[in-house]
This record gives structure tokens, C-alpha cells and sequence, in this order.
């Protein structure tokens, strides 16, 4: 291969992402960014706030419904959850369980 080839090669690959990788937006559906604000995206930030990245949509869905009904009490999630319908919130759950733990 020319010299050429190889970083329009390596820029093909790269853009490409990881194998096996999912279809998910890399910041996210409309919504998650409220989400990211205080559960850490990685496992560098030290935080009391659990880490929701790779748990199972339906866990995620299940506690924003709790929050949302107030089911479960809070001081700040029951406001967040309030601002997400069902569609927003399965989307945002999903996404979240796509992304590594």
C-alpha cells in the first residue's frame, strides 16, 4: 500500500468503531446528557452516585418509573424522571446498557 492508502485506511477503520460495536449515538439520545451530570460516565470518577452505564435497560426503565411515580423518594431524580415519557426513557435506558461498565 501507498502512503497514501494507509491513513485514509486507518481513518476507515477508526470511524468504524469497535467490533461487534452497537448503533448508538455516541453522546447519547435527547435526554441522557441530564443523566451524565451526576452518574460518573467512567469508572476513573470517584462518586457516590452509582455508575448506570451497562446495566440492564430494563432496570434503568424500572427506576425511572419509580422516581417518576414517586415510588421511590428523591430530592432530584423524581424532578428528572418527571421530564422523560416512556419513549425518551426507553431510549435513554437503552442506550445507557449499550455502553461499557
Amino acid at each position: 500500500m501507498g502512503r497514501v492508502l494507509l491513513p485514509a485506511l486507518a481513518s476507515a477503520v477508526l470511524a468504524a468503531g469497535p467490533a461487534g460495536a452497537a448503533d448508538v449515538p455516541a453522546n447519547g439520545p435527547p435526554g441522557a446528557s441530564s443523566c451524565t451530570g451526576c452518574h460518573a460516565p467512567s469508572k476513573l470518577a470517584d462518586s457516590a452516585i452509582p455508575r448506570i452505564a451497562g446495566r440492564k435497560a430494563a432496570d434503568i426503565e424500572t427506576f425511572m418509573r419509580e422516581y417518576r411515580s414517586g415510588a421511590w423518594p428523591s430530592s432530584v431524580m423524581g424532578r428528572i424522571a418527571k421530564g422523560f415519557d416512556d419513549q425518551q426513557t426507553q431510549a435513554i435506558a437503552a442506550w445507557f446498557a449499550a455502553q461499557p461498565e
